[in-house]
């Protein structure tokens, strides 16, 4: 299962041509379950600028595995992941972020990302990112 980042499906419904935005089109194309949480769901939604987009996107993205239910031992875990960052001189820049990496690590599923703060989680934990094709 690969749980897919606001950034790249950002890249995706905007129709840049990056490396994430192709990975996830040929991750559709193909049998690998894809998965998205609530979290990146109101990302994506709160950055449209229309209700009917916002309908119309949220619509599409219904069809993949919705994976919730972050538990209170995954907010506190999450929170170890920014203090763990911060204390060995990486600050994230964001907590949202945090709960997305306890998440995909608590589900033991990939994640494909363009953000930057999961490349530094990974450095002190075994975040498992989705090799990204070029």
């Amino acid at each position: 299962m690969v749980l897919v980042d606001t950034s790249a499906w950002v890249d995706f419904f905007n129709g840049h041509a990056s490396a994430e935005a192709r990975t996830l089109q040929r991750l559709i194309a193909s049998d690998e379950v894809i998965a998205i949480t609530g979290v990146i769901l109101t990302e994506i939604l709160s950055g449209l600028k229309t209700e009917t987009q916002a309908t119309k996107v949220g619509d599409l993205l219904s069809v993949f595995e919705y994976l919730d239910g972050l538990t209170q031992q995954d907010y506190l875990l999450a929170a170890k992941i920014y203090r763990t960052c911060r204390g060995r001189g990486t600050t994230l820049s964001s907590t949202v972020d945090c709960l997305i990496a306890q998440l995909a690590l608590s589900r033991n599923c990939w994640l494909l990302t363009k953000d930057k703060d999961f490349q530094l989680i990974k450095k002190f934990f075994p975040l498992k990112l989705w090799k990204i094709e070029a």
